[in-house]
């Protein structure tokens, strides 16, 4: 258990471009509670039942003024959609925002952080060390808690979390559905994460779980809710930066993602007070009706759908690994070898991501090596440094090499994903699951092909080879 998941911060990101780079916004389905009391009509049960427990426990949602307090400036939709899609509950603005207004207070009484769910559990806690980590800790809780039902004080809070049915993230995907992501990284990425669970699984069943069956009992604390908490916790923690916390935040977590978006939550302390609680400040104004955003990050779609289960068609962060190597026909591959090792690098291969307008250098750095051929410059030159010309030429040949043996390996093109997404009877007709996939695998053979494009044109014109695209 030392090794552990770590946490999944949800950082602050650049200043957001201009509007007119910015996608369209998403839509929330019309509710009638715009502008009333969100919990009397026009939302779910389950929603309205949250509201209320939310307001019980001094979360301030009232629509209306009151001494020295603006309006609550969001209500909950039950439906959102983004790029089309579907994207369960998300926030919405009941009345016009100003940038940087407050949007909401969350106590901390009501936030589940390790500590606070060490205390909730009690003797049931005494097997659970400080090896055990954060996200290990807050799975554990959610699984017991969802069991306990409404005996249950986070029973409103644990309602409205997604069901195993509805969490859709690629590592939970069907073999049928891994099959259309041939050839992307993400798959063994999907298979990997799977893997790491099924091994945490069984150490905390060792550990935990079996010496305590009076508080783990068997039949609840198995794999498909070890899942099921997991899906949760990877999709729905937030690092409190403030505190250095991971935590489950309720009413906080409804936000949907904007790759756009510069607004991050976190942890503040009153002025003059003791007290902590979580609030949102947000980064742009928004007019009555429009969704209202955070952001998980700066993340790629593989990353998305790996861990929360939906692609963004606009990211500007979307990227895709390429893997490069020394050739092992290199006649100079055992000196090259050695240099490695001496520099900390134990593998003759290493993956880099390739964006849609960029490229690392160290990508270039370490081609640089190893497509040299001259054992002179190879024990002159500083690890990564310009050789020779002819090495630069060499260095583009092989990006361009890699990207497209990459490209191949997914069997279909681009303009077959394309004709597809555009066939929109056919499309809406897949499962959700399928659509994610195609959608990703379309964008990261679009940055292959770009990459490949570039190379190219940084061939035919050497003047401008490895200059800015």
């Amino acid at each position: 258990l030392a090794s552990s998941f770590t946490s999944l911060p949800r950082a602050p990101l650049p200043p957001h471009p201009p509007r007119r780079d910015r996608p369209r916004p998403s839509h929330a389905a019309p509710i009638s509670a715009l502008g009333a009391p969100p919990k009397k009509t026009g939302v779910s049960a389950k929603t309205t039942r949250l509201l209320e427990w939310l307001e019980e426990n001094d979360v301030y949602l009232s629509p209306k003024s009151t001494w020295g307090r603006a309006p609550h400036a969001l209500v909950v939709s039950d439906e959102t959609t983004d790029d089309g899609e579907p994207s369960g509950r998300g926030m919405v603005a009941a009345k016009p925002i100003v940038q940087g207004e407050c949007l909401f207070e969350i106590p901390m009484e009501i936030v589940l952080t390790r500590k606070r769910v060490l205390k909730e559990m009690g003797g049931d806690a005494a097997g659970i060390g400080e090896e055990v980590s954060d996200l290990i800790v807050l799975a554990i809780f959610l699984i017991r808690e969802r069991e306990r039902g409404d005996a249950s004080f986070w029973a409103p809070y644990i309602d409205i979390l997604p069901t195993s049915e509805e969490l859709v993230p690629l590592f939970n995907f069907s073999d049928a559905d891994l099959a259309l992501l041939a050839g992307s990284p993400s798959r063994a990425a999907a298979a990997s994460l799977l893997a790491k669970l099924e091994r945490e699984f069984s150490a905390t069943e060792s550990a935990i779980f079996a010496p305590r069956r009076d508080a783990f009992p068997e039949s609840v604390f198995d794999f498909a809710a070890w899942r099921w908490a997991f899906a949760i916790v990877f999709s729905r923690t937030i690092l409190l930066q403030a505190r250095d916390e991971v935590a489950l935040v309720p009413y906080a977590d409804l936000l949907n993602h904007n790759p756009f978006n510069a607004t991050y939550i976190d942890a503040h302390k009153a002025f003059m007070s003791s007290d902590w609680s979580v609030r949102l400040y947000t980064d742009r104004p928004y007019s009555q009706f429009d969704q209202v955003f955070g952001t998980y990050g700066p993340k790629s779609n593989s990353e998305l759908l790996l861990l929360y289960g939906f692609v963004v068609d606009r990211n500007p962060y979307d990227s895709v690994d390429l893997t490069v190597e020394i050739s092992p026909s290199d006649p100079l591959l055992p000196r090259k070898l050695a240099i490695l090792r001496s520099s900390g690098i134990s593998s003759p291969s290493k993956a880099f991501p390739l964006y849609a307008d960029r490229y690392p250098m160290e990508l270039l750095e370490f081609l640089r090596f190893a497509v040299c051929d001259d054992a002179s410059l190879l024990e002159s030159a500083d690890f990564g440094a310009l050789v020779s010309v002819e090495n630069e030429f060499a260095v583009a040949r092989a990006v361009i090499a890699a990207a497209e043996e990459a490209l191949a390996g997914y069997g279909e093109g681009v303009e077959e994903d394309d004709a597809m997404i555009r066939n929109f009877a056919m499309w809406k007709g897949l499962p959700l699951q399928m659509r994610m996939a195609i959608r990703l695998r379309r964008g990261e053979k679009r940055i292959l092909k770009r990459t490949v494009a570039n190379m190219e044109r940084e061939l035919s014109n050497p003047e401008y080879l490895f200059r800015e695209i």
